[in-house]
């Protein structure tokens, strides 16, 4: 563009403002590191340049000093360290802002602006003030924050109009400033003082001089002294000590002195209690004291009478006292995460109470009056150990509107957790019902064990009081319900889970920790080396998916063996329970008070941000309350072992049966509501197999009409107050509802045997034996026999489910299509399969709808063609990326099926057996494997191909979905280890491993080339052969690719010219281009569209968009041979436009054209 065109483009920008000011405000992006000399030629009055990224400002004929009449000069956000001297020239100007620059000294000039009223450089790298600061007479505010000064002048004092000074210094590194400055407290107009985070030890006595002062911000500064002269700073507000007084024992008296004071910050400090001395501050309103280390409350505290808030989270207060009923102001009162095992009734009189946070505590209970309190609005009693609530809450109207009521990671019974959870609405609706009427429930017994271990038999002894040995044909699949009367009071429903591998999958689906839990072996068959497999990996499965749940645990076949075997057997069992839980309870102990520790550290309290940044602070909290939920949840192990038979004689099974029966009676009874318990037994007797929604919806509607109860759950909406309903019965087991998933909760398992029944007709052991074919079924599906013996055999053979065999193997069901459609959605939610797409591979296949692929069906039999697939020696020209899962004994259960599931979002074209994946994505593979080695069960992930980053994609990928995975059992020990890449292209037999930890971050800034391996430690590698490479956040990639391509290069064997036009060579060239590379690829033959297409496929991606022209105009017909291209490629790079003749040359020589 000529001058004229650049002088229009930048008057775009200028506008008039309501007083006549001219107003040039040049947005962000506009410009990149530069500025128009036309901007000189503008009369302005006010300047705005932000985030243009200017070093500086342009000079010539004109320069910045010509725009005199300016009154407001705005350049924040850029890269400026210093200012034209003309800008002195400037004097007008009354508010200047050059925050987030890089000046490591006021610029000069500045200090001849005298009409100044207004002067911002916060953020930059100032270290040092000028006496002339005080020329700058006409000073209102003066921001200094986030710099590093090093002294203050005295000569500030002059600056005798300003009311507002900022200087505190950087979090980290620490402001230096350790006194407050002489030129400061002379300041006798200052109304507003920041001098938070620099190293102040001492506040002295000229502090009184600032009369005026409102507002004093100390925060994480390391005060030593504070000046009994502060009591004259009059009118002083607020005082913000947050992690200042952390040399102090006590707080400094001081601080009592100050009559005005109304806000008073003292968090993050190390008090262990409040002087009496606290009541001199009658006007008290905000008293923050967080994270300290405070034992108690003086009853002074509660003379206050103005507190109106006060926030006393994260310390170890025991006891609220009575005292605190003398607070009617109080609207305000945080204390979560103390030690508090009671509320005192006198709590209840702060009726002005709006926010009360009682969260994290030791409560067992909660007084009645509570429900006093009718202007709160936020209640937390979340993490505390309650039982249950007062059933008079839901008077409590504005926790109804604001929804902010937490009773999360409890134990309550009355009203039930799971309601609880639901939130405030369906809460305070079930509290109205349950005070009008509260019906029996049902309780749930779970039967749970090994394959053949005996739990049919067990429940036909139970159900029936006589001996029914189970036959093979009548074994369990996957589950089966039944409902048992021992008493008339008491109503239980019985769950025989399956022991087979296959039915494991589903078993999660059905534990809830409201059930009992029998855990049932063969005394037969168990010694010292099977306790895992009988007893400790079913434990497991119960104490991490029904946490809190009540276990027993039976031993069957007690007739075939001795007493003093089944003596011995128990003793050892006992033992090692024990031995197992108490090392589950010591590690997750040890892993909170890790935590505890981490968020303890001042750094992290300050919140201040450097290593702990506050997401990390936030997860860390989760996980350590997540851990601590687990620890307070554990389940009480069996204190004994009962011993019986289900033959004739039913040896033990009387004692066994009255012990069962008095844990079952133990269990609170769950109280429901008469119109909720009217309601399932509506739906109980509903004739069909499954109920649709709107069904269930009317019936629900009809039975309220008819005992004239109003829908006030969610304002009164049918659908929402039946959702509330359907919720409880799904968490008590009554019925099967999965609310999360549109698909699935359209549809009520209101007999949970029928899901059973549809899960058991897919994942049986002897599908081959059972399904067969009959014609009435066939033709409902669509099937000949012919295509049903194909399709039976797919999944037989390979877990292949077609659509069509799913549809005739539920014949029975009498399904719709959707409800069809919504039985595929659940398995898939519960990872019990993935869905595949249609293949010419699977020419069997081809015709159906949906094909399904169940893990658990997998052949057993490694594919002939994985040697040709996968060599065992990395092909020349590719990447090879490694790592390991490893498990010290074994791994968990179904864990490989899982992760098979998960992976299907990530690849394509698999090839699988039982132990083993062979997949692709793009140009990538990838073979997964799971072996036993030396008596560890150990999971292999390698990843091959040109293209280093979607390599990387994939690890970090798998890595997060295991990671994901393993949480399903928490207390699993495992070993990630990645296998070094240098070792694996040298062929090394025995190559190097990493841990997996580096995994967590991406390439260290500046490091290209290590020697990182220990088996070769003369060798340099590419780093980014062992940190992750970050494409979106790695600024230096193509130096990555380059040392990358190189080193592939000098692993390969063929330097030919056919090399260099392989995806490494082209990989190599791609690493040695820049931006000219759009002008080699016009020169190469491709259109400008091309190009275009290539950088919106790739944005922000310079490495990638270069690959892919490469590869664009290399795979292009009718362009020559091979010497050809070669030539061609050769000669653009130095023709006389590109210039790149060092690299045709470096081409050259490395591939011998």
């Amino acid at each position: 563009m000529n001058q004229s065109q650049v002088s229009e483009s930048l008057r775009q920008y200028l506008t008039v403002s309501d007083g006549g000011r001219q107003v040039l405000y040049v947005p962000e992006g506009s410009y990149k590191g530069w500025i128009p000399r036309a901007l000189y030629t503008f009369d302005l009055d006010e300047l705005y340049l932000p985030f243009l990224k200017l070093l500086s400002f342009p000079v010539g004929h004109h320069a910045l000093g010509t725009l005199k009449d300016m009154l407001v000069f705005q350049a924040i956000g850029n890269y400026l360290i210093k200012l034209p001297s003309s800008f002195a020239e400037c004097t007008k100007l009354v508010h200047l802002n050059l925050g987030f620059n890089h000046f490591v000294e006021i610029p000069h000039a500045i200090y001849s602006l005298v009409n100044l009223e207004e002067l911002d450089l916060a953020e930059n790298d100032i270290q040092s003030m000028s006496e002339d600061i005080g020329n700058l007479g006409n000073l209102r505010v003066l921001n200094l924050s986030g710099n590093n000064l090093q002294n203050v002048p005295v000569q500030l004092y002059r600056c005798k109009k300003i009311q507002r000074l900022y200087m505190s210094g950087k979090f980290y590194p620490r402001g230096q400033l350790k006194i407050v400055p002489e030129g400061v407290y002379r300041l006798s107009e200052l109304l507003e003082l920041d001098m938070s985070w620099q190293s102040i030890e001492t506040i002295p006595d000229g502090i009184g001089n600032l009369h005026k002062l409102r507002s004093f911000n100390l925060k994480g500064n390391s005060l030593i002294y504070v000046s009994k002269d502060i009591q004259y700073c009059r009118k002083l507000h607020t005082l913000n000590l947050t992690g200042a007084l952390r040399y102090c024992s006590v707080v400094p008296s001081a601080i009592f002195m100050i009559e005005e004071l109304q806000c008073l910050y003292l968090s993050g400090n190390y008090f262990t209690e409040i002087p009496s001395e606290v009541c001199g501050l009658k006007k008290l309103k905000t008293l923050h004291i967080q994270r300290n280390a405070l034992l108690r409350l003086p009853e002074e505290l509660f003379n206050l009478k103005n507190l109106e808030h006060i926030d006393l989270s994260e310390n170890y207060i025991d006891n609220i006292p009575p005292g605190i009923s003398k607070l009617h102001r109080l609207f305000y009162l945080g204390l979560e995460r103390n030690k508090l095992t009671s509320i005192p009734k006198e709590l209840c009189n702060c009726r002005s109470l709006q926010h009360l946070l009682l969260g994290s505590n030791q409560l067992t209970n909660i007084p009645e009056k509570i429900c006093k309190l009718v202007n709160l609005t936020e209640l937390t009693l979340d993490n505390n150990q309650l039982t249950e609530i007062p059933l008079l809450l839901d008077n409590l109207q504005g926790l109804l509107q604001s929804g902010v009521l937490y009773l999360y990671n409890n134990n309550l019974k009355k009203p039930p957790q799971a309601i609880c959870d639901q939130g405030v609405v369906p809460l305070f609706h079930f509290l109205k019902e349950l005070r009008i009427s509260e019906a029996k429930h049902r309780r749930k017994m779970i039967l749970i064990g090994a394959v053949k271990a005996g739990k049919t038999s067990l429940k036909h002894a139970l159900v029936l009081g006589h001996s029914k040995l189970t036959l093979e044909h009548e074994r369990t699949w996957v589950l089966e319900r039944h409902l048992w009367e021992p008493e008339s009071q008491l109503r239980v429903q019985i769950l025989d889970f399956g022991g087979h591998h296959i039915y494991s999958a589903a078993h999660h689906m059905f534990l809830t920790p409201e059930a009992l839990h029998v855990l049932v072996f063969d005394f037969t068959k168990y010694n010292m080396d099977l306790y895992d497999a009988l007893i400790g990996d079913w434990l497991d499965a119960i104490m991490d998916r029904a946490p809190g749940a009540t276990i027993m645990a039976a031993g069957t076949h007690a007739d075939l063996c001795s007493d003093e075997d089944i003596n011995d057997k128990t003793e050892d069992i006992l033992r090692k329970m024990h031995r197992d839980e108490n090392a589950k309870i010591e590690e997750l102990t040890q892993e909170i008070e890790k935590m505890r520790k981490i968020l303890e550290k001042p750094e992290v309290k300050d919140g201040g941000g450097g290593k702990f940044s506050d997401i990390g602070i936030e997860r860390l909290q989760e996980k350590m309350y997540h851990m601590q939920k687990m620890l307070n949840t554990r389940s009480k192990l069996p204190s004994c072992i009962f011993a019986v038979s289900c033959a004739e004689d039913l040896l033990g099974m009387e004692g066994f049966k009255e012990n069962l029966i008095t844990r079952l009676k133990e269990t609170e009874e769950k109280p429901l509501p008469e119109s909720w318990h009217k309601f399932l037994l509506s739906i109980q007797n509903h004739p069909d197999r499954i109920l649709p929604l709107e069904e269930a919806l009317d019936k629900f509607m009809n039975i309220m009409s008819s005992l004239n109860q109003s829908m006030i759950s969610l304002g009164g909406s049918p659908d929402l107050s039946l959702g509330m309903v359907l919720k409880y019965l799904h968490s008590t087991g009554e019925i099967v509802w999965y609310h999360e998933n549109q698909k699935l909760k359209s549809i009520v398992f209101h007999r949970p045997e029928t899901l059973i029944e549809m899960l058991r007709a897919v994942f049986r052991h002897d599908f081959e034996e059972i399904v067969v074919y009959v014609e009435e079924h066939g033709k409902a599906a669509g099937l000949s026999p012919n295509k049903f013996d194909i399709l039976k055999q797919d999944f037989i053979r390979k877990g292949l489910m077609a659509y069509e065999l799913l549809h005739y193997t539920l014949c029975h069901f009498q399904l719709s299509a959707d409800a069809l459609d919504t039985f595929v959605s659940l398995m898939l939610k519960f990872e019990l399969c993935y869905e595949v797409p249609k293949s010419p591979s699977a020419p069997s296949l081809i015709g159906s709808s949906r094909i399904l692929q169940f893990p658990w069906f997998f052949p057993a039999e490694v594919p002939d063609s994985l040697a040709t697939r996968w060599p065992a020696v990395t092909p020349p020209n590719q990447f090879e990326l490694r790592y390991t899962l490893s498990f010290p004994s074994k791994g968990p259960p179904y864990f490989f099926e899982k992760f098979s599931v998960r992976l299907q979002s990530h690849v394509s074209d698999r090839i699988n057996w039982k132990f083993g994946i062979l997949a692709r994505k793009n140009l990538s593979r990838l073979l997964i494997r799971k072996e036993r080695i030396f008596e560890q069960d150990v999971v292999t992930l390698a990843f091959r191909g040109t293209d280093l980053q979607e390599l990387w994609q994939l690890v970090i990928q798998t890595r997060s979905d295991l990671l994901g995975l393993l949480q399903e059992w928490p207390f699993i020990r495992f070993e990630l280890l990645l296998v070094c890449s240098h070792c694996i292209l040298k062929n090394c037999d025995d190559p190097y491993l990493f841990p997996g930890e580096v995994l967590e971050f991406t390439v260290p800034k500046d490091t290209v080339w290590e020697n990182w391996c220990r088996k070769h430690e003369d060798e340099l590698m590419p780093a980014c052969f062992v940190y992750p490479l970050d494409p979106d956040y790695q600024d230096d990639l193509p130096r990555h690719m380059q040392a990358a391509t190189e080193f592939l290069q000098n692993c390969g064997d063929t330097v030919d010219g056919g090399g260099l036009l392989s995806d490494a060579g082209l990989g190599y060239i791609a690493s040695r281009l820049g931006f000219e590379w759009t002008l080699i690829a016009l020169q190469l033959g491709l259109s400008q569209a091309q190009i275009e297409q290539i950088q919106m496929k790739h944005p922000q991606r310079p490495y990638h968009q270069i690959h892919e022209a490469l590869s664009t105009w290399r795979n292009r017909e009718n362009v020559g041979s091979v010497e050809d291209r070669l030539a061609q490629l050769l000669t653009v790079l130095e023709s006389e436009e590109i210039g790149r003749n060092d690299l045709a040359e470096t081409l050259r020589e490395r591939f011998h054209l």
